[in-house]
């Protein structure tokens, strides 16, 4: 939805596993919307290396605007590939006046790895351990399944050390870590992230229909490989 009240304008995305795009204008005080106040009091915002509160993340300044990006966790492929994009382009937001704000979910390792792939600067990144923002604004969470009782501490470790982080320190994380790691697959499975599918299949067949991640001189390197100009 946008609103068209203020020069400030706040770009919000973010969803399930995808992020969806909604775009509004941050209003005056009086008539703020309740997004936008929601962003402005959130409480559970850190920053990425100190872990320290952050409040008001958006200036109140309105002759600069602010996107601001919600997204998933950190760790998360598509967080990944839609911050690099917005990194090639921050010169040219930077030019027309926009600061990038970005939200994920995580701890101060994870934005720590985080940046370091994306090439992101700490000013730009906040980071919501436990996704507080996310349920406040009602974004999709998956299908929220929980662990049959049944199911003992013991057999979650199991599974916990085949996955990346492996098993937390914290005996009572247990639980909590796999039934996220449970909802994190049956969202990448499509299950309560509707799209989620289709835009695996296309990264992996490709689109003829989207547009050129890298110029024709572009020089991509991974490890010893070297590719183009």
């Amino acid at each position: 939805m946008i609103h068209q009240q203020s020069r400030t304008l706040l770009f919000l995305a973010a969803a399930s596993l995808l992020p969806q795009i909604n775009a509004f204008s941050a209003p005056a005080a009086s008539t703020a919307s309740p997004i936008y106040n929601t962003i402005q009091s959130a409480n559970s915002l850190l920053d990425p290396i100190s872990g320290t509160q952050q409040t008001s993340i958006i200036p109140q300044d309105n002759k600069r605007k602010s996107l601001v990006v919600l997204l998933p966790q950190l760790g998360e492929f598509d967080s990944s590939e839609y911050v690099e994009f917005l990194t090639a382009a921050q010169p040219s937001l930077e030019q027309i006046d926009i600061d990038l704000r970005i939200i994920g979910i995580g701890d101060t390792t994870a934005a720590s790895n985080f940046m370091k792939f994306t090439n992101l600067s700490p000013e730009n990144l906040y980071i919501d351990p436990n996704g507080e923002l996310h349920k406040e604004l009602e974004l999709a969470c998956g299908p929220e399944f929980s662990l049959p009782d049944g199911v003992s501490n013991d057999v979650c470790k199991f599974f916990l050390r085949q996955l990346p982080g492996g098993v937390p320190e914290e005996e009572e994380m247990v639980r909590p870590v796999a039934t996220a790691w449970l909802n994190y697959m049956a969202m990448c499975a499509g299950i309560g992230a509707p799209g989620t599918l289709r835009e695996i299949l296309r990264g992996y067949f490709g689109d003829k229909k989207a547009p050129e991640r890298f110029r024709d001189d572009d020089v991509v390197k991974a490890g010893f490989i070297t590719i183009g100009p």
